[in-house]
């Protein structure tokens, strides 16, 4: 890692979204992390035990577009098209920062996405996420017909009814009737199944009521469950909802904490966002070689 280009001390601060946490960088005035070292940067920075340790990784730039761009890295330094509580997080910082009024616009690899920014006794932050994909070419997945993306996956000697939906980000939904079991070793089959050509999220729902659902989510990128995940939220309500399992106004039940989904003329997504502390970067103490 060339230190020199980068400075030796940095701003940052720490935030989630229901346990979801996130590291984040503002670059709104000036480029903080040049663009050739920000993966391995972040690689080490989210390092649990050797960095700041977090899920993802935020930059908050500048966009000609909207009114701040958001840019989120997986803890593994691959940069993906859209994190719903990462930009809850986001969106709360640049309101917090005066860098845009409450009702606002953010640019993301995903198009440009519409916020509202409450407060309360509690930041609350209602996403516009845009309308689910289900056709296979935009998820992407392997070619099948129907109404919604399905296909059965055998894993150790089991069936698994494998759905799968695009929400900014591809997402594959697996429908049981408990969540108590071992949920890493069976989702990474899914992730890395060749029915995805570039991998998938992995949820597993289980439908409490029409209004309701509890899900546990692996993430692509972190490698491993989360305890919470926005898109995985969307996608998992978009799908109940197209197979009649639920209403277009559900309450989301996570690990974390609930996420409110409401399908209409687009899907909407409500929740918390927390800024935890606020901090410096020793840069030359993080551990690249791990």
């Amino acid at each position: 890692m060339e230190f020199a280009k980068i400075p030796e001390k940095i701003k940052f601060t720490k935030m989630h979204g229901n346990g979801n946490d996130f590291l984040l960088i503002d670059e709104f005035n000036e480029i903080i992390i040049p663009e050739e070292l920000k993966s391995g940067f972040v690689r080490a920075a989210c390092n649990r035990r050797f960095g700041a340790g977090a899920d993802g990784f935020i930059f908050v730039q500048v966009s000609d577009k909207a009114d701040a761009k958001f840019r989120f890295f997986n803890s593994d330094g691959s940069e993906a098209e859209m994190c719903g509580n990462g930009i809850r997080c986001f969106s709360r910082f640049i309101v917090e920062e005066n860098y845009a009024e409450n009702n606002l616009k953010v640019e993301t690899l995903a198009g440009i996405k519409k916020l509202q920014v409450n407060v309360d006794r509690e930041f609350r932050v209602r996403v516009d996420m845009g309308k689910p994909e289900f056709e296979s070419n935009k998820i992407p997945a392997v070619e099948r017909g129907g109404d919604v993306w399905k296909d059965i996956l055998a894993i150790n000697g089991e069936d698994f009814v494998v759905y799968a939906v695009n929400v900014g980000v591809p997402h594959a939904v697996v429908f049981v009737d408990n969540l108590d079991f071992e949920v890493k070793g069976i989702a990474r089959k899914i992730r890395y199944s060749e029915l995805f050509p570039h991998g998938t999220n992995v949820n597993f729902v289980k439908v409490i009521s029409e209004n309701e659902i509890e899900i546990r989510t692996y993430e692509r990128g972190v490698e491993d469950e989360t305890l919470s995940c926005g898109t995985g939220s969307v996608a998992s309500v978009a799908i109940a909802n197209r197979l009649n399992l639920v209403s277009d106004n559900v309450e989301v039940v996570t690990k974390g904490g609930v996420l409110r989904i409401e399908l209409g003329d687009s899907a909407y997504m409500t929740g918390t966002a927390s800024r935890v502390f606020d901090g410096i970067l020793r840069v030359k103490e993080l551990r690249y070689d791990v």
